[in-house]
């Protein structure tokens, strides 16, 4: 794998982020605004790109690739998991925020930072797997990571809301998307020309947009309180280093697929989703360490990610 490639297309993305910080520090966007766009590009331009990434695709021999694929799916949320408990019980946060380490390590930002940096390294035949990736975010975070939100939220003696109709958020842009894409991938459904144009042309939007967010969520945040915080050092290091290296040691007396490979290591070195302080907040638990885990995290990875393919 080429270094020097992946370190200029994180480079690329760094000054989309940078621009997305310049955007909110000038103040030519506001908070309503910043929210509007995340929902236009998680709700409409991520499942388009998702979509446009396996129109055209013959499957062929590929159908067996997707289920070798959906192995490392399963085998990354149950590294993911056992990764978070022994994190907590190395380092020893306090009560109230273990469940919180192992709620970040959990969900990394597989959708909304995975898509464009992934497919900026694989090329867009990489979207068929990185869906299946999205598939089981949606399934986990929606059942165990609101229990692990409730518990966080139960453990710093907050009231915890029980919301009933939880499995209905799975039903969403994404997972739907997610499904749409997996059956016109192994079945090979066309799709017209127009469409197909419309989708390229709305897909190519995701990426700079997701990052210009990216930047701007950043520049909301008090960096200097979260630069202070030691214990979010030492946790970016072993989920965003010492992890997917550790994997890729194990890994390699093996012969797997690169992009399937590639994609699992890539998708682990992930910083931590923005969903889950939306989800400790909503839960009642404190997102504060959330927060700083995610703008830590997704600043560290500009330097993190290229170093991670340094060992593939």
């Amino acid at each position: 794998m080429n270094v020097e490639v992946i370190f200029a297309q994180m480079l690329m993305l760094f000054a989309m982020m940078l621009t997305g910080y310049l955007i909110w520090k000038k103040e030519w966007f506001d908070e309503a605004a910043y929210q509007k766009l995340s929902k236009i590009v998680v709700n409409i331009l991520n499942p388009i790109l998702v979509i446009y990434g396996v129109v055209g695709k013959d499957s062929g021999g590929d159908a067996e690739l997707v289920l070798w694929n959906l192995g490392f799916v399963a085998l990354f949320y149950v590294i993911l998991i056992l990764t978070g408990l022994v994190y907590v019980w190395v380092f020893r946060p306090a009560e109230s925020e273990r469940r919180l380490y192992r709620l970040m390590t959990i969900f990394p930002n597989v959708g909304f930072m995975g898509i464009p940096v992934i497919s900026a390294v694989f090329g867009a035949e990489s979207m068929i797997y990185i869906v299946l990736y999205m598939l089981g975010y949606n399934l986990i975070l929606y059942t165990y990571g609101l229990a692990l939100a409730r518990k966080a939220a139960e453990d710093a003696g907050s009231v915890v809301s029980r919301e009933q109709n939880q499995w209905k958020r799975m039903i969403n842009p994404g997972t739907i998307s997610s499904v749409a894409a997996v059956i016109i991938f192994l079945f090979g459904i066309p799709l017209p020309a127009p469409a197909v144009n419309f989708c390229d042309y709305m897909g190519n939007a995701t990426i700079p947009l997701s990052m210009l967010l990216i930047g701007m969520s950043i520049a909301k945040a008090d960096l200097k309180k979260i630069f202070s915080n030691g214990k979010i050092y030492a946790y970016t290091a072993v989920k965003m280093l010492l992890l997917p290296i550790l994997m890729i040691v194990l890994f390699r007396p093996f012969s797997v697929e690169p992009v399937i490979f590639g994609v699992f290591i890539l998708q682990l070195a992930m910083p931590v989703g923005s969903i889950v302080t939306l989800v400790a907040k909503e839960s009642g638990a404190d997102e504060t360490l959330c927060t700083n885990g995610i703008v830590l995290s997704t600043l560290a990875s500009i330097v993190t990610i290229p170093l991670v393919c340094m060992f593939l």
